[in-house]
């Protein structure tokens, strides 16, 4: 048969398990028997998609360039300006992850980055030709619906593509692009320096990159095959998949595709039937999708409630304000040690599993709030526990200060940095792009309460006490996951759904993946007897 055909020749083998009702078994995927060849291994073509869509966690970084605009826009920036502009990203973030997540289901994930990329391009232009602040702020406004639906639809998108045994590496690139592009924009940031006239223009032109080079590749980018089945197109989910699973015999490829049709029934009803008010109001009223949505929208939120990200944000004002001469440059530190930590945590997720990493490190992390707060406490000392500019510092001190945020931000990279993005593993097919926008939502709403308040905090609770209180929210978050996050290691994004069915589902995902584990040693005692 001719690698491009658009027809399955199922074979004996195939209609025996089929008929026998050994590929799924109580909702359990018998991955043995649906495993192509060479499917844990990550193919060039796969490796295409994935880089593709994760560009998209190169959008939207503000920090290093904000403490370069100088007196471009008339004054030089307070911080509540500073704040507010920062906060533009985040407001229309919200409402892009809202709409594009929602409407990625109607239009498909291929057309909602399409948008995401067109908006980040627009707003990225606005940003580096404003004169006046409200001109940036319409700017960050428009942006941040790009950044708001890429950050839906780039983790959705490659979880729908991943093989189950790659998923976690593979959803994990995009949270790693995240620190890389921040590590770009900071180095950018330190060589531009405050001697470059309008380099934070530079900066920000330099913005739009990542989203044409993501609009140019789109053509070479297919369509989730959930997406196509929904919308008819069989044969082009066909296509797809023969493309991701290269090495696949058609039996594999029918099996493959019988488990995502029997998938999608419930979508395709409900999408038939409920109006997007019922739709929304079953979100909250049926019990496994309300235990999904607040499990993931917890953990989301906890990733920017720990501070990492306000510090990112003004990283380049905060080691000034303690003394570093090229504060840009020093702004790199938290950003490179993320990025390290989180290509670390990249490499095991799959083996660890996410919820026992984020048990593992997040305790980890409140010894680096507490060393920082604590540091803080004895460098401010001598001006009355606030950072005043200008002020000499002791540099032991600072020293210490920086040695507890890079072991918090290692905790962090390892953990927080990209799990949250693991978001679609949990939700059903039918919700996942309505839960994975009300979760990403809930990113957006939280990293908005921590934008706009940092620098306030700083002046008003001192940064001790702003630290502090990050380490409280941290307490509060791991208790939550350790009672309400379950593992999703070892089981594919079909099987996920049925965590929440009777609870939150800690105690249900060891029971499925025994049970998944014997079953499988069941189905292959058997046809070794069969043979």
């Amino acid at each position: 048969m001719a690698p491009d055909s658009l027809q399955f020749n199922k074979g004996a083998a195939v209609e025996y398990l089929e008929n026998s009702g050994k590929v799924t078994h109580r909702g359990l995927i018998n991955e043995d028997l649906v495993r192509a060849e060479n499917e844990d291994k990550t193919t060039p073509y796969l490796i295409f998609l994935i880089l593709v869509a994760a560009v998209a966690g190169f959008f939207g970084i503000v920090g290093s360039a904000l403490p370069l605009v100088g007196e471009d826009l008339g004054h030089a920036l307070s911080y509540s300006e500073q704040e507010i502009i920062t906060a533009g990203t985040t407001i229309g973030a919200v409402f892009g992850a809202l709409i594009l997540g929602w409407w990625s289901d109607k239009a498909g994930r291929k057309m909602a980055m399409v948008v995401s990329d067109i908006a980040f391009t627009l707003g990225a232009v606005i940003i580096a030709s404003s004169y006046s602040v409200p001109q940036i702020i319409v700017g960050r406004l428009v942006l941040g619906v790009g950044v708001g639906g890429a950050s839906v639809i780039a983790p959705l998108y490659i979880a729908e593509m991943a093989p189950t045994a790659v998923r976690g590496r593979c959803v994990g690139i995009n949270g790693l692009c995240i620190p890389l592009g921040q590590i770009v924009a900071s180095s950018i940031a330190a060589g531009v320096g405050p001697n470059v006239r309008h380099g934070w223009r530079l900066l920000f032109a330099l913005g739009v990159v990542p989203s044409i080079v993501q609009l140019c590749l789109m053509h070479w980018l297919p369509e989730s095959p959930r997406i196509n089945i929904i919308k008819g197109k069989r044969e082009e989910a066909i296509k797809t998949l023969r493309l991701v699973y290269n090495k696949a015999t058609d039996e594999i490829l029918a099996l493959k595709l019988r488990i995502i049709e029997d998938n999608l029934k419930e979508t395709t009803r409900l999408q038939s039937e409920l109006t997007l008010g019922q739709m929304v109001k079953k979100l909250w009223t049926h019990a496994p999708y309300r235990r999904a949505i607040i499990s993931v929208s917890a953990v989301q939120a906890l990733g920017q409630l720990n501070g990492y990200n306000a510090l990112l944000y003004y990283s380049s004002t905060i080691f000034g304000l303690i003394g570093f001469k090229n504060s840009a440059a020093a702004g790199i530190i938290p950003a490179a040690v993320n990025a390290f930590f989180v290509l670390v945590g990249l490499n095991i997720v799959d083996r660890v599993g996410r919820r026992r990493l984020l048990v593992i490190a997040i305790p980890g992390m409140l010894i680096g709030l507490v060393w920082a707060a604590v540091a803080f406490h004895y460098l401010t000392k001598s001006t009355g526990g606030f950072l005043v500019e200008g002020a000499p510092y002791p540099q032991s001190i600072a020293g210490c200060l920086i040695g507890g945020i890079v072991f918090f931000v290692a905790c962090f990279g390892i953990s927080l940095s990209f799990i949250p993005w693991y978001q679609s593993e949990f939700l059903a097919l039918e919700i996942r792009a309505a839960g994975s926008a009300v979760s990403s939502t809930a990113l957006w709403l939280s990293n908005l309460v921590i934008s706009v308040s940092y620098l306030s905090m700083l002046n008003n609770m001192t940064p001790s006490g702003t630290y502090g209180l990050y380490a409280g929210w941290v307490l509060i978050g791991y208790m939550f996951i350790y009672l309400c996050y379950p593992e999703t290691k070892g089981l594919s994004i079909d099987e996920t759904e049925h965590l929440f069915k009777d609870g939150f589902g800690v105690q249900r995902s060891v029971e499925m993946r025994a049970e998944k584990a014997a079953y499988r040693k069941a189905v292959t005692h058997a046809r070794e007897l069969d043979a």
